[in-house]
């Protein structure tokens, strides 16, 4: 049974199993202040990460978190140099050969000209994305982590249901939990986080999924 509080350690286990790319630079949830200025609106930054089994050639995924386009950056060496826009929120993961993957990490690339930037898109702290809970569960915590370089995030709303696209289930939640969701046996869930801020700003997190046993 997954328990009302915490995270379930089968779950954990399963993220560790699937995560085999470690990254360095830039570092998650952090105000970027390193790039290399080459225009007003732009900057030049080195992306690092380390893999003991060497999957090259590897794909840097990186989201502009304001346009949300994703633009995938292939290189063969452990570093990589891309050029940003300035003051805009990133979200990045590097993927190899033979299915290795990293986390994802997300960091703002400090700029002039904005007030306010957007929320970073939650992330699935338990379930993971992909996780199996035990058959005999009868109800899940949803728990995840969102982060705001403003650190004004006000409310969250959950998207959850058997659908792909999920149904919104609650509005407005003030803590990065929801406990005791009724779920069944053998049937697989859909959930995402719209993460808001206090001046209207939003993010959608990816659409992350679990089944029951």
């Amino acid at each position: 049974m997954i328990q009302s509080c915490g995270v379930d350690s089968d779950v954990l286990e399963y993220a560790k199993d699937q995560i085999n790319i470690a990254l360095v630079f830039p570092e998650d949830d952090s105000e970027c202040t390193e790039g290399i200025i080459v225009s007003a609106t732009q900057s030049e930054l080195i992306f690092e990460w380390s893999d003991e089994n060497n999957n090259s050639p590897y794909i840097v995924h990186l989201t502009n978190l304001l346009s949300s386009q994703t633009d995938l950056i292939e290189s063969n060496d452990t570093n990589v140099a891309i050029i940003l826009d300035r003051g805009v929120a990133y979200s990045w993961y590097v993927t190899g050969k033979i299915n290795s993957s990293s986390e994802i990490w997300n960091f703002y690339n400090e700029g002039p000209g904005l007030e306010s930037t957007i929320p970073y898109p939650a992330t699935a702290i338990s379930p993971v994305s992909g996780a199996s809970i035990s058959q005999t569960s009868t109800t899940v915590n949803l728990i995840w982590k969102s982060e705001d370089p403003d650190d004004d995030i006000i409310s969250y709303d959950l998207y959850f249901g058997e659908a792909k696209d999920p149904q919104l289930y609650g509005t407005n939640i003030t803590e990065t939990r929801v406990n005791d969701i009724p779920v069944e046996a053998g049937k697989i869930y859909y959930w995402k986080i719209i993460t808001k801020d206090s001046i209207g700003n939003e993010s959608t997190s990816e659409v992350f999924t679990f089944s029951v046993g």
